[in-house]
């Protein structure tokens, strides 16, 4: 069947899968990326990966690459009473979770559930204004004790997720959970439908990947059989066009994909990408040659596996394409299927062209190593 954006964004986001259980996406993606590709396989964490274009060994070598994992729980413990205590895995937005709707991917299938929350006619004082810190919470499956929500098929460590199936909004905006990162999935799928029948100067591996929002380094075992040259990653960033983020950046909805110009995360280990002026100028000169808008972001707290990437083999020369979303990290994520098709162009307009138009050449990268 041809690429149809929405449908295939809509079959990715009907799907579950948080960090450690990507299959299902992968079950999916795989034979979408088969079609046109050279190979494709599945390494032993999970990851997919397929291979266009030149075979010639001295060819300059492109990985592009999106996650499938999206963030959620897992079951921590199983009250006497049924009720499920969990862990996040991943930065599911914590002032979102009380009162949420969520998916257990129990043993004998999926089982819904909701994220209790205090009665409000008998809440008191600050009990009526602030979340409970996340061990306060609990799930309610509507088991009637620990053996039957075994029964039901919920043990320790199933999966959770959050549940919100996709809506179109207005202006062509979808708002859905598990937008991050499905939207880059989608935009792998399409790039794949794009080149499937052309000729390419490149070897290009699209790689979807795992783990990303539990530890950041899930595709780094794919470094070692791909060796890029250079890599794209796809993913989300935050929108700045709502109320309460419109002075703080300029990227924003429906103005096309956001060129990554700086990102780290401050918290914990700290990492991060900063885009060489280079990867930056042939990004936009790209663009502006087939009128594609883009935007630049730089976005302190983000951090996708780029930062990680960059340090690998003797250096690996990273760029990063970023799909504006709005309300990140929570049930109800934004964003604009204008942006992705725009990504989707930009990103075949990219690795269609020769390779010497690329910002590294196989040569210079090799001599490195």
């Amino acid at each position: 069947m041809p690429f149809d954006i929405s449908s295939t964004l809509l079959q990715l986001l009907s799907l579950d899968a948080i960090p450690g259980f990507e299959t299902p996406v992968a079950d999916v993606i795989q034979p979408l990326l088969a079609q046109g590709a050279i190979s494709t396989r599945r390494d032993v964490l999970g990851n997919v990966i397929a291979q266009y274009g030149s075979q010639d060994p001295d060819a300059l070598r492109v990985m592009v690459f999106a996650h499938m994992d999206e963030v959620g729980f897992m079951v921590r413990k199983i009250e006497p009473g049924g009720f499920i205590r969990f862990e996040r895995v991943g930065g599911p937005a914590q002032i979102t979770m009380s009162g949420s709707t969520v998916t257990l991917q129990g043993s004998k299938g999926p089982v819904s559930g909701c994220i209790g929350i205090k009665s409000y006619h008998f809440s008191k004082g600050d009990e009526r204004t602030q979340q409970p810190a996340i061990d306060q919470l609990w799930i309610d499956i509507g088991a009637a004790s620990k053996q039957d929500a075994l029964d039901m098929g919920i043990n320790i460590g199933t999966p959770i997720t959050l549940y919100n199936p996709p809506r179109k909004l207005g202006n062509n905006l979808i708002c859905s959970k598990a937008l991050d990162n499905r939207l880059g999935c989608t935009a792998l799928v399409g790039l794949a439908d794009k080149i499937a029948d052309k000729p390419l100067d490149i070897t290009l591996f699209i790689v979807a990947a795992v783990q990303e929002e539990f530890n950041i380094r899930g595709i780094l075992p794919v470094l070692n059989t791909v060796r890029p040259d250079m890599t794209i990653g796809i993913d989300i960033t935050p929108s700045c066009d709502t109320p309460d983020l419109s002075d703080y950046a300029d990227l924003v909805i429906n103005q096309g994909p956001g060129i990554t110009c700086l990102n780290y995360h401050g918290r914990g280990t700290l990492a991060g990408l900063i885009t060489t002026p280079k990867v930056i100028h042939w990004l936009e000169s790209t663009a502006a040659q087939h009128q594609i808008p883009v935007q630049r972001e730089v976005a302190p707290g983000v951090i996708t596996e780029s930062g990680y990437i960059q340090l690998q083999q003797d250096g690996i020369l990273c760029a990063g394409l970023s799909i504006p979303c709005r309300y990140t990290h929570s049930p109800s994520e934004v964003a604009s299927l204008n942006d992705l098709q725009h990504c989707i162009d930009l990103l075949a307009h990219l690795v269609l062209a020769q390779a010497e138009t690329f910002p590294i050449s196989a040569k210079s990268a090799r001599s490195a190593s």
